[in-house]
Formats: structure tokens, C-alpha cells, sequence
């Protein structure tokens, strides 16, 4: 910024002409001002005089202060609204960051519900499977025991029916009649008892005739006709033991010596899951009868 000394005598030098004395009266001003262009050298010397060359100056330099004010006002300003801006950019970046989580959460917490439900919906599906399939097997087991009824009823009523029936007690399945026990006894004891009724202690031929010996005696261990105590093992009924079925748990039989109870392990039964096990023939367990039907009276 130029000083405003410097602008004064920048303008009374102006206001005066070259070569000109400083004593110059009124008439040689005016001779010369007839020799050329109207002079403003009056007005110059009036603007240089001492009070007005003051308050030009006052004037100047109030223009400039009042200009810098506004600047700082407005820079003043900027600087709110710039700091406003921040503020308010800082918090939307936070709130967008708690939104964001949030709805990271809620989306790994809505995929675990989902996970849960397909759990829980095999479940029931599986529930409902096995449900449906001791609901069929109920049916029949309700069928056999209506045919076993009326034919026990046809009997007792004399009319000459020549059909054989299970006895009574006894359930009928696929052509053959079983006894489930309700106590414990030894292998041989049970398999004394079945032949005492004119039958034999179960022989399982098939996956079908497993699961109904395993529906109605439930998770425990019972004794079947299968045994090894005379040589290799074998069927009571005779039945081909290499080329029957057979539903043995895993690394069974294998004639374990070390109950303490003295020898091996000679009679096969029922654990609780239906697999086979060979035990030794003395410990107490519930047993199944098996006859045919037309064997029976």
C-alpha cells in the first residue's frame, strides 16, 4: 500500500507547472493561462491545502478500514461456517457409521434366526417323519390285533372257523406270533420259558421284523434267539446264521473276557439303540417268544 505521505506530494506537485517561481502573481497566472489549456492547478492547490488534504485523507483511510473489516466480517464468517460444516459432516459420518453397524447386526442376528428356524424345521420335519412312520406302524399292529381279536371271538364262538390265531397275549406279525416280557431272566432261562410255550426265543430275519421287535420293547437290552455256546453261531430255529440278516454293533461280536464273570461271550441281544451285542448268557434281561401262526392253537 502506497503511504498517504507519499500521495500528497504526488498530488500538490501536480498542482504546480514547471518552471513556474513560486511568486508568481495573479496576472501572470493569467498570461499564462491564455497562452494554453485552461490550468486545474487551483483546484489542486485547494485539494493540497492543509484541512481538506486531512479529511481526504481521513476519508481514504476510513474506505480502507471499513473495506477491511468487511473482509475480516466475511472471513470471520467462513471460518463459522466452515467449522459448522465440519461438525456437521463429522456427525453425519458417525451416525452413518452407528447405522451401518446396526444394521451389521441386525443382519448377523437375522441370519442366525434364519439358522435357527432351519434347524429347528428339520427337527420337526424329522419328528414328524418318524412320528408318521410309529403311526403306520401302529396302524398295522391295530389291523393285527382286530383280525387277532375276531379270530380269538370266532373261536370262543364255536362256529367252525378253521383259522389259527395268535394267542392271547401274544401279537401277530407277518405270519408269525410274538411274546414281549416284562422281567429279566438268563438266556437259557428265556429260552426255556419260549419253548415251554411251543415257541423259541425271536429270530430277526429282516430289517422290518428289527424295528417291530425294537418298537414294542423300547430302549432296553433283550435276549434273542442267537447263540454260540455249541460252535459257531446260530439260530435256535435252524434259520442259516451266514446268510440272514444281521444288525451287529460295531466290532461285534467279539467274546470279551474281561466282565470277571468267568468265560466269553456267548448270547446275543438287544442294546438299547437296536444294535446286537454278545454277552454273557447269565445276566438278566428281558426276552421276545417267537412262533408261527399256524403253530399255534
Amino acid at each position: 500500500m502506497v503511504p498517504i505521505s507519499v500521495l500528497e506530494s504526488l498530488v500538490c506537485s501536480l498542482s504546480r507547472t514547471p518552471g513556474a517561481a513560486p511568486g508568481w502573481t495573479g496576472s501572470q497566472l493569467l498570461t499564462s493561462s491564455v497562452a494554453g489549456p485552461p490550468s486545474t492547478k487551483p483546484l489542486l492547490r485547494r485539494l493540497c491545502s492543509g484541512s481538506r488534504l486531512l479529511l481526504f485523507s481521513l476519508g481514504l483511510s476510513l474506505l480502507l478500514l471499513v473495506v477491511a473489516c468487511v473482509i475480516a466480517s466475511q472471513n470471520s464468517q467462513l471460518r463459522r461456517d466452515l467449522l459448522v460444516l465440519k461438525e456437521t459432516f463429522h456427525n453425519f459420518t458417525v451416525s452413518t457409521e452407528a447405522e451401518v453397524k446396526a444394521l451389521s447386526t441386525q443382519g448377523g442376528s437375522v441370519g442366525r434366526k434364519m439358522k435357527l428356524l432351519e434347524s429347528q424345521l428339520e427337527k420337526q420335519q424329522r419328528e414328524l417323519s418318524e412320528d408318521h412312520s410309529s403311526l403306520l406302524l401302529h396302524m398295522k399292529q391295530f389291523v393285527s390285533d382286530l383280525r387277532s381279536l375276531s379270530c380269538q371271538m370266532a373261536v370262543l364262538q364255536g362256529n367252525g372257523s378253521e383259522r389259527t390265531c395268535c394267542p392271547i397275549n401274544w401279537m401277530e406279525y407277518q405270519d408269525s406270533c410274538y411274546w414281549f416280557s416284562s422281567s429279566g431272566r438268563s438266556w437259557l432261562e428265556s429260552d426255556k420259558y419260549c419253548q415251554l410255550e411251543n415257541a423259541h426265543l425271536v429270530v430277526v430275519t429282516s430289517w422290518e421284523e428289527q424295528k417291530f421287535v425294537q418298537h414294542h420293547m423300547g430302549p432296553i437290552n433283550t435276549w434273542i434267539g442267537l447263540t454260540d455256546q455249541n460252535g459257531p453261531w446260530r439260530w435256535v430255529d435252524g434259520t442259516d446264521y451266514e446268510k440272514s440278516f444281521k444288525n451287529w454293533a460295531p466290532e461285534q461280536p467279539d467274546d470279551w473276557y474281561g466282565h470277571g464273570l468267568g468265560g466269553g461271550e456267548d448270547c446275543a441281544h438287544f442294546t438299547p439303540d437296536g444294535r446286537w451285542n454278545d454277552d454273557i448268557c447269565k445276566r438278566p434281561y428281558r426276552w421276545v417268544c417267537e412262533t408261527e401262526l399256524n403253530k399255534t392253537s
